[in-house]
């Protein structure tokens, strides 16, 4: 088969048009050193709909927040601008792909289940470091929005979901780019891009099949590659328990920890067990979080 034109998904993601103004107003306000709380509320207020998300979420067992979130104003100085921010992202990335085939339909819900427990699992590991888990999540979240955009390019055409192996999931994109000259994570790199997401979350969804050659913010990347593989465990695979996980990162990815601790990041095989009993358990407790984004 003579490989589709990547010119095609290129013209399809510079046909997008831009995020909703609530977004891209959101953005720009948190990338801001000087903007204040007060600007960050007149962003949100005029879009009631994103209002609504962001409040359910910020009441959601998600954070954990003891005392109920009743307004924006408070949900603004209880989360601060990064939660916020990543809030109205993930939302935002739900309604970004609405015209869909009906017959592809129950792909897409599979392909959310797999980005949702990706974005879980991220936050787990995130916070196992010390970091901000829920940008994890976000980044999680998002990372396979090329999939999407090559969805939407090639209809048909594109392989949405494929059965991975520990193997396959290391040669997926080289498999896309013989048949589609582009793979998932150069199209999502190219529309993070466009949609002017924040550097590390444009590095986590165009170099997690690549963490080495992200030129900026490795750490996420890196985590989010980890954070696919427990997921695609999760959903698509027999593994059940831990030990499992573990003994499939000490015996099948032992390139993991080398890459891990050349990036100075700590990493212990047996901890890939913990995170996946984990996150079996966040995963059904926190349903609530995909269905408020995706309502």
């Amino acid at each position: 088969m003579t490989p589709l034109p990547s010119s095609a998904i290129n013209a399809k993601i510079d046909s997008y048009p831009a995020l909703p103004a609530t977004v891209t107003n959101v953005l720009a306000v948190t990338a801001d050193p000087d903007s204040s709380a007060s600007d960050l509320m007149n962003a949100i207020l005029p879009d009631q709909a994103m209002c609504s998300a962001i409040l359910k979420v910020a009441n959601s067992a998600f954070f954990g927040i003891p005392r109920g979130v009743s307004t924006i104003e408070r949900a603004v100085v209880v989360l601060g601008y990064e939660e916020i921010r990543n809030i109205v992202i993930g939302k935002a990335i739900f309604a970004s792909f609405p015209k869909l085939d009906k017959n592809r339909k129950q792909d897409v819900g599979l392909f959310w289940e797999h980005a949702f427990t990706c974005g879980l699992a991220a936050k787990i590991i995130a916070e196992h470091y010390k970091l901000s888990g829920n940008e994890f999540f976000i980044a999680g979240l998002i990372h396979d929005i090329g999939k999407l955009a090559m969805l939407m390019t090639f209809s048909d055409k594109y392989p949405f979901l494929m059965e991975f192996s520990d193997t396959e999931y290391f040669h997926s994109t080289a498999k896309e780019q013989s048949l589609f000259s582009i793979s998932h994570d150069q199209a999502g790199l190219r529309l993070a891009n466009k949609w002017m997401f924040p550097e590390q979350l444009v590095m986590a969804t165009g170099y997690h099949h690549d963490p080495a050659s992200a030129p900026s913010f490795k750490q996420y990347p890196l985590i989010i590659q980890l954070a696919d593989i427990l997921s695609l465990l999760y959903c698509y695979s027999d593994v059940s328990s831990g030990e499992d996980v573990e003994k499939i990162f000490t015996d099948f990815l032992p390139e993991t920890k080398t890459l891990w601790e050349k990036n100075k990041i700590p990493f212990d095989p047996a901890s890939t067990g913990a995170w996946f009993e984990i996150l079996k358990e966040k995963r059904e407790s926190d349903q609530a979080i995909l269905d408020i984004l995706s309502g």
